[in-house]
């Protein structure tokens, strides 16, 4: 008998309730997966135009496993720049996973786990796993969080795979706007998805303050608009967070 909470006992031997991992893969067809599964339609596409090989393709899509860092690569690719300055680049792009993997790890450790179980399952978190499985966590007994979040993640590292490969080939068929409509539904969906599994009203302000700032330093610094806007609405968002800590603490 399968439990809901993590006070609740498990029918399940070792460390992992394994019972999981196809209920996470069930979630192929869920809205997430459908829209991240459309934005691979768009990077398929760009990649056709990118002239970049089909073999490269489907290496690329489940190691480098992010679109913002795919587009990275890409343009470092297409720009002629050398594996030294796409490798650093691409690297340097992933390191905003690095307060999601802090924020997941907790979340689906499991009494026992060890940690290259922890090392080997946060190299599948990208967005849409990462938030799809935040919000079924607490519906899920701690035993079968992991195997959930793989059985998801794994199952999208290979279905966008070979959506990327089957469009890369059939490209030339598809109407461009299509193709720029179906990649602007990821951050779409990562904008509403962060909304709803925002905790704090500091998360929300973030997200508003990114949202407003990023046209505004467009016209000033095109070049580094996102960045700057998500630092000052971060940080700004941040000492809204502490004020308002402050003000409950008095």
């Amino acid at each position: 008998m399968s439990a809901t909470t993590d006070d609740q006992p498990v029918a399940h031997s070792g460390v992992y309730d394994w019972s999981w991992f196809p209920r996470g893969m069930a979630n192929l067809f869920s809205l997430p997966a459908i829209i991240l599964l459309s934005a691979f339609v768009g990077f398929g596409g760009l990649a056709r135009e990118a002239d970049l090989p089909l073999t490269q393709l489907i290496f690329m899509v489940p190691t480098i496993w992010a679109l913002p860092s795919h587009l990275v690569a890409l343009g470092g690719i297409v720009s002629g720049a050398s594996l030294l300055v796409i490798v650093p680049a691409v690297a340097l792009a992933a390191i905003r996973m690095m307060p999601m993997v802090m924020a997941l790890v907790p979340e689906i450790r499991a009494p026992g786990s060890k940690r290259w179980h922890m090392l080997l399952v946060c190299n599948m978190v990208a967005i849409t796993a990462w938030v799809h499985t935040l919000q079924k966590a607490p519906e899920i007994p701690r035993p079968g969080r992991l195997p959930y979040f793989a059985g998801f993640a794994a199952t999208m590292m290979f279905s966008t795979t070979m959506v990327a490969a089957v469009v890369h080939q059939l490209a030339a068929n598809f109407p461009p706007l299509i193709m720029a409509g179906l990649y602007f539904l990821t951050p779409l969906y990562f904008a509403a998805s962060i909304w709803n599994t925002s905790r704090v009203v500091a998360e929300k302000l973030a997200l508003v303050l990114g949202f407003a700032l990023g046209p505004a330093f467009m016209l000033i610094v095109p070049q580094a608009n996102i960045l700057i806007a998500g630092l000052i609405g971060g940080f700004g968002a941040f000492g809204v967070h502490l004020l308002l800590q402050g003000r409950k603490a008095v």
